[in-house]
Parts: C-alpha cells; structure tokens; sequence
C-alpha cells in the first residue's frame, strides 16, 4: 500500500551514529511521508541556517531536500543518535516562520505529508532535487594508474575506469562495483543538486556613467544616434532595458558599444519580473457606494482598526457589488500598512478582477494562478516576498502567498468546490484562509449570492459575521427567471433551443444586445455508438464515454486525458455507415447557432478555448461586443460583469440533478442562480429562461425565485436528517489501484477494521458507510473504492482513521489516501 507508510520511515533518519555538534534542526523532506526529522548542524554551516532554508540531508540510502521548519539549541531529549544535515541550498529563507507554521497545520489537519504541503506553497518549478555523486580518491587514482593493485570484480574495475577524468552521478547499474570502491577507500560520494527549472529573468540595464565632456559632445554633436542613446538615458535619470533602446533607437547596438567602451554609459544585469497582465482593464473612477456597501464596509472597517481578527460572510445578490466593497477594505487596509489577499474560484476570475485591481492599485497587485507561465508565476511569487507588491491576487494557491504583515484575506465566491484540492495536499483554501488569518490577526471576509450551506450555518451560530447586501448596486432589480418545461417545450435536435428560447434569443439580436447560453458538457457529442451492434467507444483507462470533439476530429476522454482520431468503421462489427455521434456539447450548439443566426458573431468558453491564452482572448471579445451570443460551460457563471447581456439561456438545467452526491442540489441552485446573475447588469433590464424536466424541484424552483434563504431552510433539513454537513462532518477514505480485488480487499479489510475499533471503544454517533465502488468505478487506469466516515465530533472521527490506518498491511499497488471534510463522492 502507497500512501501511509509511517511506521516503517519516521524513525530512519535517526539509525546512525551523532555526528557534528548538538544544535540541530527539523527539516520536512520533500517526500511522501509523514512528520518532521532531526539533523545535525556541522559548524561551517551554523550561520547559514534558517527557519524556512531549503537543505539537502541524508535520508536512508539517498539524499533529498526538505525545508527546515525549526531550529533546536540541542537536540531534544526524545530524539537519539541523528545525521548532519549536507547542505544549504538558499541563500535567504524561501518562508517565513508564520507560513511554515500554517503549512504544518495543513498538514495535521489535512493528513497530509508536511514536506508535500510545504511544497504547494512554493512556486512550481523552483525545486531541486538532489544529486548523488562519486569521484576518485587519491588512493583511487593511484589503483587506476596500477601503483596500488586490488582484487576488484568488473563493474568496479568499470567504474574506476569511467571516474579517470571527472565524478559523475550515480545510477543503479554502479551498486555493485561502487559499494566495493567506497569499501576499499578508492571512491568517494559527493551530493550536489539540479538547477531549479524557474529562476528570475535577467535583463540587461543600461545607465550614463557620467555626462561627456564638451570634446565628447563635440563628437557626439556628428553621431546623432549615439546622442539619441544618452539623451534618453538621461532623461529617464535610471537604468533602461537595453532591449527597449534597441527598439526605440533604429540601429542603436553599434552606438551602445561605442558609449560603453568609451565609458560614458554602464551595462548590469538585472532581475526584471514578468508581468502577466498586459494592461489594466479600463476603470472609471468609482461610483458612490450604495447605502448597503457604505453600512458593510463600516462593519468591516471597524476590524481592520482593531487589527484583530474577524472573518465575516458577505450574503449579497448578484450584481450587489462586493467586489467594490473588497476594494474599499483593501485600500483601508493598504493605508494601515499592511497587506491583503484575494482569492478567487479559477481562471475564469482572474483576468477581469485582475484588471480592476491593477487599475486601482497599481503595481501593489500582483497575481498567482496556474494559467501563467512558471516564470511569470515565480516572478509574482518574488515581488510579493520581497515587498514589492502588497496584494495577492490568484486562485487555490494562493493562500500560501508570502506577505508578511497580513492584514485581509477575501474568498470571492466562496461556496466555489474549486477551492478545495481534490489531489495530493486535499486541503480547502477558504478553511486555509480563515485559519491564516485568525493567527495573522487579520480580517477575513468570505463573499458569495450563494454561500455554502457550512458557511452560512456558521454564521448563524455566531462563527462569522453575517453582513447582507440584497438589491443591486445599479437600480435595475434582479433579472425575471421564466422556467421553460422541457416535457411541454421540445427543443431543437442540434441547438437545444426550445421555441420561447429561440425567440429570446432573436429578440436580442434585433436589440443589438448580447445573450449567454449556458451548458454544463464541452464537445461536439457527448458519446458515440455504433447502432448497427451497439458498440460505444469508451475510454480505456476510466468508466467514462469519449466525447467527440469535431475540431481535430478526435474522441476525448474529459477526465484522464486520452484522446483518438473518430473510427471510420466500428471496430467490433467493421459497419462503416452505422457509427452515431449523440449527445450535445458546447461545440456542437456553437455550430447550431451558427447556423440557425446566421447573422450573429457566435463565441464559446470552456476549457478547450481557455486553454493559454485564449480563455483572456474570448472574455476580451465578449467586453468589446465582437461577440453577439457567449455559449459555455460552469465557465461564464464566474462572477463576470458584462453590461450588454440582457438574456441568459440555460439549456438544461438538470444535468447534475442525478449526479449521485448529496451536494448536487446545492451545486445545482448555486450554479443556476450564478450564471442568472450575469443578466441585466447594464442600463437595460435583464431576462433569463431555464429550460428544465424538473421545474417543481427545490433547487431550481429556488432559483427562479432568487430566494436563497428558502433553499437553505430545505436544504439545510434534509441534510439534518441524514446527518451530513453541515449537520455532521464527513471523512473519506479513498483507495484506488490497478487490481480490482486488491483495492476491494484492502477496502473490506477496513471497513472490518472500522467495526472492531467502534465496538471496541464504544464510540457512539460515528458510522462507517460501505466499502463501496466509487460512482467513477475507474478512473485513470485505476480501480476506486470508498469508505466514509460520519459523525458530529469531528476530533473523534480523526482520531478513529488514524487508528484504522495505522499498521495496515502493505498490499503493492493499492494506494490508500483521507480526504477531510470530503467535497465530492464521486
């Protein structure tokens, strides 16, 4: 089994004999494994350590790196013989004291490897891994020149042999003949590390050295390009790129070589950021908060004045807006010296936020999410640390930036599940957040239309201040929601348009106003089959059907990634005119509204054309009005502001009715009413048509009626009767492995396990659900199956997982991983 495996390695750092004086430090290795380790400090290293310094220790046979996460006078009692550690790897600590301490609550809390989590909050591509390397010794040297003759098998005579001239790295194939040459005294090891594959991007600067003399300027006065170069330098009174002179001085290369070797101008290298915002959106200056965001922003500033912590969930409809109140308790907060982060749900954010508050603050801004380069990433990461910039924008992630002196945090549309990590560290940002806060002695604001029944719950119990904002800020109301029932409305076979849609739709067009048509599946179909024997093409490695996808004319699978050129003939009854392509996706009614208004400027966005930059290119078309109808997926309900948009369609809004999870109703009435939130945000008023089979169901009935409150109270009431959140908590053990019968065994032997320890220990309002199969049976060439964990204490629930997992038999290629306070069953 892959995952635990604390029993066997916590303690192997610690086998071998002190070496070095007794002040030590605790390094969490960048490995799966739990805990913190103690090493030795060797003298010559004394002053170079710190707490959050990247080090390359010993750690069994091999080197790795880790993070020092605490630095000892001595050795702690409980700790026995340790090994030094061998190197430092930065030259200032990559975290402070207050991040690596959040990292190690994440990591206890979440059941996660602290050096895993430490890592989540560096940027991607600025690790190193350690190299193991060996080199002749003097003794060495002189068996290879045939002056000390030794019995030594092949592969050690080959190795001596290739290490004549230089050390090279280990691999497994020298095992042999290396244990016998470092026996013998004729080798020894060495460890060094790799080049990080991100580092700061270098430029060269130029700047005037002095001003010429009056015969330089005599000679100058016949170069004219030569004077160009230093008129500029001087009046910019500062180092300027030697790339932007070439570009504003036509064949300005030979004069800078003429300048320079003349010395009246210097070159240096310089660390210049990249910047991932291109230009700030336009913003005009703010308009006068309305009576709600002024009572709100007054609740909020009463905190920042404090400088104590509060967390506070922002309930305001859609269009309310709460993005200006975040702006307004940031710049208070900023006044006051300290610094702020925001987070939001994905991508789909971050361009236009980002925009707004660049416009607003500048260069403090700076912004963290994964659609940006690695470079542009670590560079955002730097300015942020180094103070360069006081607020962090970005998504997940984010919640590790490096501001010290922190001063807010917001969680923008916090009921969003993209905030929670469903891979590696399963950790959740806005919990994160609100833990970092509380110990940073800052404000915590969780704004959402449609918050979380958890969040909500918490503050109705008093955990969060609750702060309401329910008109709009402009004077148009809420846009009119008319549900279309599709068992009386047929749609259309290629547009899924029912007839009041489609004259919506035309409506808008005459108008010269914009629409959004939303739909939950990418693709052009959705599955294909073979109606002559009834074959459907799958994907090999999960339980799903490949979607057609028309553009590259291949079957995808959404989840794993494979991909297929589409079959010219079935593979199981050779028919070549019986393969069918069903089902309707983003693709295919982009191509039916094509077609149907051929007049229109049709766009989409989803994650096909999101993909780099593309996902800034749609939105960017959309804001200009190129664009007369926005197809898409979840991807235009995020919280964008479009004025021109007067019509909203949903094509069907029951797809994740059925899914088999106990928040699909939630998701449901959260996604409905944020995608109906993108009507009628400009001067003209708004409408939305929701084409359903279901309009009696609570979550959309909910929805057409804005009422939130409704939706909790029922929602909130099934939930207490089945005792999930936020009733009850929730622990998910997930297995998964290659072998269908190994995972089953380990799963049953589990939940065998869960029974003795609950009978044993008499813990009462603790229930185990199956083992089951996940409703995802495979997923990635993976066989999943599920245990849950549910009761209302959440420390008891902890402590009976570790319990369970403790000393599980090891079974090879079945890993066992815990998801706290799970998000998804599927």
């Amino acid at each position: 089994m892959q995952g635990d495996g604390r029993a066997e390695v916590k303690a192997e750092p610690r086998t071998a004999s002190a070496l070095g004086p007794r002040r030590t430090v605790e390094v969490a290795v960048g490995l799966p494994v739990w805990g913190t380790f103690h090493y030795a400090v060797p003298e010559h290293l004394g002053t170079e350590v710190q707490a959050g310094s990247r080090v390359l220790v010993p750690f069994g046979p091999r080197g790795v790196t880790g993070v020092v996460v605490r630095i000892h006078a001595e050795a702690p009692a409980h700790v026995g013989a340790i090994l030094p550690l061998r190197q430092v790897l930065d030259e200032s600590p990559a975290l402070d004291q207050s991040l690596i301490d959040l990292c190690l609550w994440v990591a206890e809390y979440y059941e996660a490897p602290p050096g895993e989590v430490l890592r989540a909050a560096l940027p991607a591509g600025t690790g190193v891994l350690a190299l193991r390397k060996v080199r002749l010794t003097q003794e060495g040297k002189a068996a290879l020149r045939g002056e000390a003759p030794h019995a030594l098998s092949l592969g050690a005579r080959k190795l001596l042999a290739a290490l004549e001239d230089e050390e090279r790295r280990v691999t497994g194939k020298d095992a042999q003949g290396l244990a016998q040459l470092l026996s013998l005294g004729l080798a020894e090891e060495t460890w060094g590390e790799t080049e990080p594959r991100v580092k700061a991007r270098m430029v060269t600067t130029l700047a005037l050295a002095r001003p010429p003399t009056p015969e330089e300027q005599a000679m100058l006065a016949r170069s004219p390009r030569r004077q160009e170069v230093l008129t500029i330098l001087t009046q910019r009174g500062g180092p300027v790129e030697a790339r932007e002179l070439a570009r504003t001085v036509k064949g300005a290369a030979p004069a800078i070589k003429a300048l320079r070797q003349a010395g009246l101008i210097t070159a240096a290298q310089c660390a210049r950021a990249r910047d991932p915002i291109s230009q700030p959106s336009p913003s005009p200056s703010p308009h006068a908060p309305t009576q709600e965001q002024v009572d709100v922003l007054a609740v909020i500033s009463g905190a920042v004045r404090d400088g104590s912590y509060q967390s506070f969930l922002l309930h305001g409809v859609t269009g309310s807006g709460k993005t200006e109140v975040y702006l307004r308790a940031i710049a208070e907060v900023r006044g006051r010296g300290r610094t702020a982060i925001v987070l939001v749900p994905e991508i789909a954010l971050t361009p236009q936020l980002a925009g707004r508050f660049r416009a607003r603050f500048g260069d403090d801004v700076a912004v963290l999410h994964s659609g940006l380069s690695p470079g542009e990433r670590y560079d955002q990461w730097r300015r942020l640390r180094e103070g360069h910039a006081g607020i962090a924008l970005g998504a997940r992630s984010a919640v590790f930036a490096p501001l010290a002196n922190l001063g807010m945090i917001v969680v923008d549309e916090e009921h969003d599940s993209s905030f929670k990590q469903e891979e590696g560290v399963r950790y959740h940002a806005r919990d994160v957040a609100l833990v970092r806060a509380k110990r940073a002695s800052a404000a915590c604001i969780l704004g959402s239309a449609t918050p979380s029944l958890e969040s909500y719950q918490n503050a109705l119990i008093g955990r969060h201040r609750l702060l309401e904002m329910r008109s709009r800020a402009t004077a148009r109301p809420l846009p009119e929601v008319t549900l279309i029932d599709l068992r009386i409305h047929r749609p259309d076979a290629e547009s899924m348009l029912t007839a009041p849609l489609a004259q919506a739709v035309d409506d808008v067009l005459r108008a010269g106003e914009q629409a959004i048509l939303f739909l939950n599946r990418r693709g052009f179909a959705t599955f294909v089959v073979c109606v002559g024997c009834g074959h459907a093409f799958r994907c090999p490695h999960c339980s799903v059907s490949l979607t057609y996808h028309r553009i590259g004319e291949r079957l995808c699978c959404h989840y794993c990634g494979y991909a297929e050129p589409i079959a010219l003939k079935c593979p199981m009854c050779k028919g070549t005119e019986s393969i069918r392509r069903l089902g309707l996706g983003t693709e295919r009614i982009e191509d039916a509204l094509a077609r149907r208004f051929p007049g229109a400027r049709i766009g989409r966005l989803d994650r096909d054309t999101a993909a780099g930059r593309g996902l800034r290119a749609v939105l960017d078309r959309f804001a200009a009005r190129e664009v007369d109808i926005l197809v898409g997926t979840q991807m235009v309900t995020k919280g964008h502001d479009f004025p021109g948009v007067t019509l909203v369609g949903v094509l069907l809004a029951d797809t994740g009715l059925s899914l088999p999870d106990f928040r699909a109703a939630e998701r449901t009435f959260q996604l409905l009413t944020q995608v109906a939130g993108r009507a009628g945000r400009g001067d003209r008023p708004g409408r939305v048509l929701v084409q359903t089979f279901a309009p009696e169901n609570p979550a959309i009935a909910c929805a057409q009626a804005h009422d939130y409150h409704a939706f909790f109270a029922a929602e909130a009431e099934s939930r207490r009767e089945l005792f999930y959140p936020p009733e009850g908590r929730l622990i998910a053990i997930r297995l998964d492995g290659a072998e269908e019968k190994d995972v089953r065994g380990i799963a049953d032997e589990l939940a065998a396990r869960a029974q003795v320890l609950l009978e044993k220990e008499g813990t009462s309002g603790i229930s185990i659900l199956g083992p089951a199969e996940a409703p995802l049976k495979r997923l990635r060439g993976k066989t999943r199956w599920h245990l849950w964990a549910k009761g209302h204490d959440r420390v008891a629930l902890r402590c009976l997982v570790r319990k369970l997992l403790t000393d599980l038999p090891r079974s090879s290629g079945v890993r066992v991983s815990v998801d706290i306070d799970p998000m998804s069953t599927l």
